[in-house]
Parts: structure tokens; sequence; C-alpha cells
């Protein structure tokens, strides 16, 4: 600059017009724009002033120049020759995407940000303690007392802004918070390569890394949760942790403690997961539930996990956002029949298990929704009605027993867990490169003790995590082998109690009261369908109350007027005895309606449950029933639970075999010991 030049309104930028050893890096320049001066304000700046060739203010650069828009490859787009998908060169708003009426930013401090308008006070919040590059980029000018122009100190040219982000963010396409999001919790990149999301940082592979655009993902700036233990010599906290929990009175002290372990690593790690087991705890009063629950919370430490009461869906899907923390429900018992609560909580961890997706409708009729990844944790006295088969199918049950007389209580300091539970969390994330083999072995030793599907998807997975928690390398075979027979036990057992879709409906219809007569003795479709197909059981007061005869004779005419009255709700007995099948119509028949009113088989669904009977043909013509023609299904007699078993009500003619009745003097069946 020669002496007679004026200063410019740039002199607090270095000169680097001249190239010398030293070139300028990236971060000195970014060191430079952090610490621009406001605009110069002195009456000699103003006298020293560069005075334009004419009387107008100094305008930015057009798209027309070299490195806009208008330049070849189209890398490059907008004002000031910015690059694509940018608002300008180093900015620390970064542009996402639009989507509707919103378009979609990280902020200065790294939070997602959906706006609608880009006033002067938004763009100023998205940039925050870095509004100077505002001013530097998209300047106002105004006239010196020479008739020359300078910045306008602490002011930015908010329609150049506005223009230019706007801009970015329709470059980067539309954009769905849904699919590209994650909050704070675990999750793995496409390689299974661990990260976790603390809110303030992001550990990737075990380094950290400030929240941002990491691969195919955005991980936003959120307030922080429980960092993992920093230390460089942390001591094994699971020994400890592990004896605290076998001092509760566990239904199955063999097993449910280590699995309680087990179900504190999945919690943490819980996005990170292919499947994730829904938990429900199962606690009478004075069980000690509260403070196993407590010592959860501290585990996970404060806003590590969604621990709360009487709640809803949409309560627990606003706290969680798009983090994948552990949800923990407390006293979730059977309500109201009418009620949805539980149906829809239930629901919602049912489609956390495998991370799907959950809707609500919105005001604007386009929908809300997100995806669910957590694993969830329910505690009650009792497990409400209303969970279905595929429920039942995610659940791990642990039962607890009223403590014994004479147990002392725990004394639990909350920083003395808290510091045990980031040791644990630190210890899980360094062992995870092992988790797909670990995964992989526990799977195998199931599904060699007989426990497969969902069984092998919920027991192989809370018992990996606790191996993985116990120690760093695999268990053996023999270990696993013994732990695998020990769940296969269990795992059978709750499958006896588990029923699939089809046989649901069918105890669902058989249980319906049915009373045609308007006699108010009413029975159950079960028994209607016993008459119907002559079955040994049907009752003697159905018999009579349609015919006067007696013996066979009244069995075939019970009958036939049995299968007349079920045709009235879409029903029909083929045949008779335990080769007999029941025909149940497609058609929605008013009456066959009323049978599945309020239940999962409404509206017609009945008929998909009909297909899935075991021996179940659909009737390849339409068959009448009461004037009505409508194609079904034929369901064999022996398929529908209950009905060819040893009958629970003896007919009056039954005659005495080896001590035991036999209705008609037939033979019992094999199954007559299970009922003494």
């Amino acid at each position: 600059m020669s002496e007679t030049q004026a200063h410019s309104n740039d002199d607090w930028l270095p000169d680097y017009s001249q190239k010398s050893a030293d070139t300028p890096t990236r971060e000195d320049l970014r060191e430079a724009l952090d610490n621009a001066p406001e605009a110069p304000r002195k009456a000699s700046d103003d006298t020293d002033a560069p005075k334009p060739t004419s009387r107008k203010a100094p305008s930015r650069p057009s798209g027309d120049e070299k490195g806009s828009s208008g330049s070849s490859g189209g890398s490059r787009a907008g004002g000031r020759g910015r690059k694509r998908m940018e608002i300008f060169d180093d900015c620390p708003v970064t542009p996402l995407g639009i989507r509707g009426g919103h378009a979609y930013y990280l902020d200065v401090n790294g939070q997602l940000r959906a706006i609608t308008k880009h006033d002067r006070e938004t763009v100023l919040s998205l940039f925050g303690h870095m509004n100077e590059r505002l001013s530097y980029n998209f300047p106002q000018w105004k006239e010196s007392k020479d008739g020359g122009f300078v910045r306008k100190p602490r002011a930015f040219d908010q329609a150049s802004a506005a223009w230019e982000m706007y801009a970015a963010a329709s470059e980067c396409g539309v954009f769905n918070p849904d699919n590209a999001v994650r909050g704070v919790g675990a999750w793995t990149d496409d390689d299974g390569q661990l990260i976790y999301h603390m809110g303030d940082s992001v550990l990737v592979g075990g380094e950290p890394q400030r929240p941002g655009r990491i691969g195919k993902k955005i991980y936003p700036a959120y307030p922080p949760i429980p960092h993992p233990d920093d230390s460089t010599t942390p001591t094994d906290p699971v020994p400890e942790i592990l004896r605290t929990i076998e001092t509760w009175n566990w239904a199955a002290p063999d097993v449910h403690p280590f699995i309680t372990l087990g179900m504190v690593g999945v919690q943490m790690m819980g996005g990170a997961l292919d499947w994730r087991p829904t938990f429900w705890l199962v606690a009478p009063a004075g069980s000690g539930k509260s403070e196993l629950q407590k010592m959860m919370k501290f585990l996970h430490g404060d806003d590590g996990i969604v621990q709360t009461t009487d709640v809803t869906k949409s309560g627990i899907t606003s706290k969680l956002g798009q983090s994948s923390l552990p949800v923990a429900v407390d006293e979730l018992e059977p309500g109201d029949e009418r009620s949805t609560k539980e149906r829809d909580i239930i629901a919602l961890a049912r489609v956390a298990a495998s991370g799907g997706e959950w809707f609500r409708g919105s005001a604007d009729q386009t929908g809300v929704g997100g995806k669910v990844y957590s694993a969830f944790f329910f505690s009650s006295i009792l497990i409400p009605g209303v969970m279905k088969t595929q429920d039942v199918q995610r659940l791990i049950r642990l039962e607890l027993r009223p403590l014994k007389a004479g147990t002392a209580k725990l004394n639990m300091q909350a920083r003395t867990w808290r510091a045990r539970g980031a040791r644990l969390k630190r210890m899980l994330i360094e062992r995870w490169p092992t988790w797909a083999e670990r995964m992989a072995a526990w799977r195998h030793a199931l599904e060699l003790a007989g426990v497969t599907g969902r069984d092998a998807d919920n027991w192989g997975t809370v018992l990996a995590m606790a191996d993985m928690c116990s120690q760093e390398d695999i268990a053996t075979e023999d270990v696993m082998a013994n732990w695998a027979a020990k769940i296969a036990f269990m795992a059978n057992a709750d499958r006896e109690e588990t029923v699939n879709d089809a046989d649901a409906m069918l105890l669902h219809l058989m249980g319906q009261q049915y009373d045609p007569f308007r006699r108010g003795q009413q029975y159950n479709i079960a028994q209607w369908v016993m008459t119907a197909a002559k079955l040994p059981g049907a009752p003697d007061g159905l018999r009579s109350s349609m015919n006067e005869d007696d013996g066979e004779v009244a069995i075939t005419r019970a009958s036939e007027k049995a299968n007349s009255m079920l045709a009235n709700v879409g029903l029909r007995v083929q045949g008779s005895g335990e080769n007999a099948n029941v025909f149940i119509a497609n058609q929605q028949i008013q009456q066959l309606k009323e049978l599945f009113r309020n239940s999962d088989w409404a509206g017609g669904v009945w008929k998909q449950s009909a297909s899935r009977v075991p021996g179940a043909t659909p009737t390849p013509n339409p068959l009448t029933l009461a004037g009505i023609r409508s194609r079904g299904y034929l369901m064999p007699v022996k398929s529908i639970p209950g009905l060819t078993g040893f009958p629970m009500d003896r007919d009056r003619n039954a005659t005495v075999v080896d001590g035991a009745q036999a209705p008609h003097g037939k033979p019992l069946p094999n199954d007559v010991e299970d009922f003494g």
C-alpha cells in the first residue's frame, strides 16, 4: 500500500499479498475472521477511505462473475463465488435441506434448526456469537464524510443473507430429519463402527468429534448426557453391580441377576443393536422394586434414561425425540378395557424392538412420526392383558418376590453408582468391536439348545451383552451351553403360554355368548359348535331346548337346529365328530361382525387369522348361509383349542371307565390325567 493510498475497511486482516515461506493456513484465516473488529468510525478513516468511481455503494459480485453458478462444472453457486450447498466459505452455519415450508440448518452451536422465515432476528440467532461473519460477508454500507463508503458496524444485509441461505439449503435437496438425524445415545455406521453421541461431543470409534455431519447422518448438538468414564485406569464395576443385584429376592435367582446385568447393557447400547428385547419386571408390594429402579437410574445417570410414571405414547416420543435413550415405565397396570393408553405404549415398545417407525395424525394432515430405537423396561404387579402375541414374543420377563424378613435396606450413594455406570459404559464402548462375534456365538449356543426365532433374538442379545459386561473375552462354549440349557427351559415354559394369532382368534370366537332364542340362558359359540358337530360335552340344556326327543334322534335334530342357528352368524359345521370342519364366512355378516366387535379381528380381519389355522382350506365356491352367499375357510375341529379334548362339562349319560367318566361310553383321551 502506498503512502497516498487510503486505509481500507479490511485493514484488520493480515497482509497476505506477498508470498512468503509462512503461507497462511485455513486456521489463520479463521482466527482473523473471528477477531474481526467493528467497522472503523474515526473521521480520519472516513477521510482516507477510497472513493468509488460512482455514487453507488459497493455491490456484491453477481452470479455472472467467475466462480459463480454460471461457472463451468457447477461446483459453485450464488453470489460472492460461494461453494454449492454452502452459505459462504467457512460458514459456521451448515445448511441441511428443505422440506415443505421449512429450511433446516445446524446453527453455530451445532443445534438442529427448522425455520420458516429468514428475518433478521432468526438469522442472528443462527449465527450467534459469530455474527461478525454476517457483517463481513453481507455488509451494509454507509457514506463517509468525503463521499466514499464504509461498512456499517453491527449490521448486515438481511435480504442478501436470506437469499444465499435459502439457496444453499435448497441446493442440499429435500431433508427428512426422521431418517437423517440421530440424537443422543449409541449408534453404528454402515461398517458397524460404534458412534456414541453424548450431546456436546460424539465418540466415533472411541475418538471425540464435534456434533455435526458424520458420514451420512447428522448428529446435532444437544444438552449433554452422562459421559463414559475417561480415567486412564478405571476399576471394573461389574462385580459390585452384580453382587448388589443378587440381594433382591428373584424368582429365578440363578438366572435373573445375570439377565438384569445384561438388560442394563442393552439399555446403554440400545440404538447400536439390531434387536432390543422388551423387559418386564413383575414385582408385588414389598419386593424392593423402587430400589431397583433407583439403582438403574443412578447407573444411567441424570438425563441418561427416560424414566417416568403415568405416561402416554406421545409423552414418551416427545421426550425421546431422535435419541436412543432407554425408557423405563413404572406401574403400567391393567386399566380400563376401553382405554388405549397401555395398548399404545406397548405397541411403541414393539416398534422399538427392531427400530421401526411410529406415526400419529397432525393438524395439517401430514402426520407426525419418527423412528424409535430404545430398549423399553416396564414394571408392574400384573402384566396388562392387552399384549398381543407379537408383543409377548419380544418380551423377557423378570420376577421379584417379597423381600425376606430382616433384609437390610440398601444404602446407595448417587455419586458412587453414577461412577460405576460411567465405567460400565466405558467398558462396553471399548469392547464393542467384539459384539458381532459375541452375539453370533451366543445365538448359536441357544439354537443348539432348541431356542430359535424371536426367543433366540431376545435371549441371545441379553446374554451376549451380559457376557460383554462381565469379561473382555467371549465366554467358552461350555459356559454358553450351560446358560443355553437354563434359558431353553424358561423359554419353552413361556412359549406354552403364548398363542399365535390364529389360536387367539379362535379362543375369542369360541368364547362369545350367543342366545338366538332370547331366553336368558346363553351358551358360547364353542358349545353351539359341539352340538352341531355331535361332539361329546355338548350341553344337555342346549340339546333339550331345541327338541323333546331322546337318544340319537335328539342328538341329530339338535345338530341340525344348532347348524341353522350358527348360519345366522356366518358359521356352519360340516360333518360330525372329530373329523368335522367349521366354516367361517369371509363376508362381513352383521352378526359375525358383532362377535368380533372391539377385537383385533374386527372389520373382516378374522379371515386372515382363519387362513392360518392348521389344516384350514378356502372354499373354492361361495356357500349359502341363511340366504347369504360367501366364500370362507373350512377349519378342522381338531385345530380349534378345547373342542376335542376331554370335556369339562360331562354328559349326564356318561359311563364310568376305570373310575373316571367317559361321555357316551367312549374311551377317555390320553390327556385325562391333566384334570387329576
